[in-house]
């Protein structure tokens, strides 16, 4: 296992994603390419590109650069990036659709965005088109959930998370009021990657089922809803990690990746991190007990339900892994919060 710090600031990232055919990995002298979103800034602040210089070893040649974008009028309108995806030419941004540690849910963090994949490499100030749901994937996940027996919302979660954002909502008659209702689970989607049908697989990594097993979620029109400002988004089916996580220590999603097709690496670890005061582990203890693993499963033709999945790689003591690609010779690299800086951990495979 190779570790690179990356000297990001801020010293929060999260996911990975893969970006950038050979031509022009070769006409920058790079041979891998990934995303990252750093989860203390705006969208449009929040992207940094992970290069690899070409022919030189995996445990050197590694540098890091922030990619500054143009998300016109809605700068400054959304926060706390937790996921990213690319597909035909596009690197997706996704909004955690959650809340600080101590609630309510944000309205600044229920987004998804997008930039042009090639425009990352070409220095500038690329767009970033930006849609902002006001709630709607937290209200579309939330039905799409409505049959599967979930980990209870504790007293404190539904005080600081829904009845908050409730009250916040009809206080200042905000657009969204009645998108978040009484019986609803807070939502923090931390992973996502493309399905080979174009859905838009997320990875929660919180609410987990009631037997501790981590949940996904396909966003089904993801083109539409940039397309149409009048889309709302649409979930459809639900799959369940069933040998991972257990009552003692429920396990949630940290990262997704996929080299085509519906066969998945993913990174799973605790429901969110001890020692911040975190209002989920104040209900639940038991969810910071999760150790993270890098795991790989195959989704079926099904509409949804129970998969199995294979350990690839146990983390030991390392608890923060925030997101994993793997690369074209099978190596996988994760990106890593240490104690104030970001990490590039690579596991190289014979």
């Amino acid at each position: 296992m190779h570790a690179t710090d990356l000297h990001l600031e801020p010293n929060e990232a999260s996911d990975l994603c893969r970006v950038f055919t050979p031509d022009v990995l070769a006409a920058h002298g790079w041979d891998r390419a990934f995303v990252t979103v750093l989860d203390e800034a705006t969208a449009e602040d929040a992207l940094a590109l992970l290069v690899h210089e070409a022919g030189v070893p995996l445990d050197e040649g590694w540098s890091a650069r922030r990619v500054f974008t143009d998300a016109g009028a809605n700068a400054g309108r959304t926060e706390d990036a937790e996921a990213c995806a690319a597909r035909d030419g596009y690197v997706y941004l996704l909004g955690s659709q959650f809340g600080k540690k101590a609630g309510p849910l944000a309205a600044k963090r229920s987004w998804i965005a997008r930039v042009e994949e090639r425009a990352l490499a070409d220095g500038g100030r690329p767009v970033l088109e930006v849609v902002r749901f006001r709630f709607g994937l937290h209200r579309a996940i939330n039905d799409a959930l409505a049959d599967v027996d979930l980990l209870p919302v504790g007293p404190l979660g539904r005080t600081a998370y829904v009845d908050a954002t409730i009250a916040r909502g009809q206080l200042k008659a905000k657009s969204w009021a009645g998108t978040v209702r009484p019986t609803d689970h807070p939502v923090n989607i931390e992973a996502a990657e493309f399905r080979a049908n174009g859905n838009l697989l997320l990875g929660l990594r919180y609410p987990v089922t009631a037997e501790g097993h981590p949940l996904l979620v396909e966003l089904e029109n993801v083109a539409e809803l940039f397309a149409d400002p009048d889309a709302v988004p649409r979930c459809g089916n639900v799959w369940v990690l069933g040998d991972v996580g257990s009552v003692e220590a429920p396990a949630g999603l940290r990262g997704l990746d996929t080299h085509g097709g519906d066969r998945f690496d993913a990174v799973i670890g605790d429901l969110d991190a001890s020692g911040k005061s975190a209002t989920v582990l104040a209900d639940h203890p038991e969810g910071a007990r999760a150790d993270s693993e890098h795991v790989r499963f195959e989704l079926s033709s099904e509409p949804g339900g129970t998969v199995d999945s294979k350990v690839i790689h146990h983390f030991g003591d390392i608890r923060r892994v925030e997101g994993i690609a793997v690369d074209q010779d099978g190596h996988a690299h994760y990106v890593i919060d240490e104690e104030g800086h970001v990490a590039l951990r690579t596991l190289v495979f014979d």
